[in-house]
């Protein structure tokens, strides 16, 4: 396991990324390639592998997601280019720190919906909805609730 996870470390580099793919891309032969699959870590190395997968044409198909919503990313997943991304909205993140600090200020305990283990204890958290973001919904995630304005995007249906 440590050592597929250490081909895969990119240190969150669009061209660390890119170049990585391309190194593997070549290393593989053309009966490895086929159909690809890629869990990247953010939409940026998820571009960038995915030109890297779309130039070779030994590739015939690949699914490739990220997470962070941003708008270049977005019009992939449009175009075909991505597959997925994760959306936290930023104003829903806002909301909810600004009600826990309002809560702490007001010598409240705030509202927690979960907890993560930091190795030394449980510390508690308020966990905010994602919502996973494709052809299929783009419209409906992202433009209809005002994220992105229809007109950043070319292809909307």
């Amino acid at each position: 396991m440590s050592r597929i996870i250490g081909q895969v470390t990119t240190n969150w580099d669009f061209n660390e990324a890119k170049n990585k793919a391309e190194a593997h891309l070549t290393a593989a032969t053309k009966e490895d390639k086929g159909n690809v699959f890629i869990l990247a870590p953010n939409d940026g190395t998820a571009r960038a592998i995915a030109d890297a997968f779309a130039a070779d044409k030994d590739v015939t198909s690949y699914k490739i997601t990220g997470q962070d919503a941003e708008k270049a990313s977005i019009q992939y997943i449009i175009d075909g280019k991505q597959s997925m991304t994760v959306f936290k909205d930023v104003r829903t993140l806002v909301k909810d720190a600004i009600g826990m600090a309002k809560d702490l200020l007001d010598g409240k305990e705030p509202k927690t919906t979960g907890s993560y283990n930091n190795g030394k204890i449980d510390v508690k958290a308020k966990q905010t909805e994602v919502i996973v973001v494709t052809q299929e919904n783009v419209k409906q995630a992202l433009i209809d609730s005002g994220y992105y304005n229809a007109s950043d995007f070319t292809g909307i249906k």
